[in-house]
């Protein structure tokens, strides 16, 4: 687990480039197998606070670097940044769905930006939900039932399932999630030239924004596809980049 305090130490104007995860796990605070422990006296655990137990153990057994929020939220941190910042750096949104999440703000909020990020999403079932009640985007999303799933996760048929989803076009999303990340530093140093991808690099990301138009997921938002417009712009006839011709752009947007 990474500590995701750490993403708002630089503040608005700057992003820690180095910090990304492969996976936010998302769930409502009450849900909180971590919230218990600070009454006075610890209740004995719920089956959706086990469960969340179960997968935080099973992305650390399968060594996926995941962020978890804390609680409860230090007073020095704000919360909304640091949700935002943790859902920008992962590549999967990993939901825990049960009646409290679906109320969360926090989980709501993580959840929307991370549609418009064009993440993947991973809901994951802990408790029943009417699926009239689950966010319109959730509804068309296969969804992991761990309801009845017996523990530890990693010996169920539903564990490896995660797993197995979390592993699908893993390169793909961990790329989306750094190009990202750079494309929204450089957002917010006010498009600072310094911050512009060159060489090999730029050409890298070309090469994988050419390829998304062969493949459904994950799909760069505009950000990015501008953000590597005008790297290649200002480097791409200048730092000996290897460049897929004048036309990719051309051809990503048709």
């Amino acid at each position: 687990m990474q500590d995701l305090n750490h993403l708002t130490a630089a503040g608005d104007r700057q992003h820690p480039t180095g910090l990304t995860a492969q996976v936010f796990l998302a769930y409502a605070a009450e849900d909180s197998p971590k919230a218990a422990r600070y009454g006075p006296v610890a209740p004995a655990p719920t089956p959706t606070a086990a469960t969340i137990n179960a997968l935080s153990q099973l992305l650390s057994e399968a060594q996926i670097a995941y962020w978890e929020c804390p609680q409860p939220w230090p007073t020095a941190v704000d919360p909304e940044p640091a949700i935002s910042r943790a859902a920008e750096s992962c590549d999967n949104y990993l939901l825990v769905i049960t009646p409290r999440s679906l109320t969360d703000a926090f989980c709501l909020q993580g959840l929307l930006f991370a549609l418009s990020m064009h993440k993947r999403i991973v809901p994951v079932l802990a408790e029943t939900v009417p699926v009239e009640r689950l966010p319109e985007p959730l509804q068309t999303l296969e969804t992991i039932d761990l309801r009845t799933s017996l523990l530890p996760l990693a010996q169920t048929a539903e564990g490896r399932r995660l797993l197995h989803r979390l592993h699908h076009r893993a390169s793909d999303y961990q790329t989306h999630t750094r190009l990202l990340v750079k494309a929204l530093q450089w957002e917010r140093q006010r498009r600072d030239p310094a911050l512009l991808l060159q060489g090999k690099e730029l050409a890298a990301y070309q090469r994988w924004l050419a390829e998304a138009t062969r493949r459904s997921q994950p799909q760069p938002i505009q950000l990015q596809t501008l953000y590597v417009a005008e790297s290649n712009r200002c480097w791409g006839d200048r730092g000996n980049v290897v460049t897929q011709g004048g036309g990719w752009l051309k051809r990503w947007l048709e």
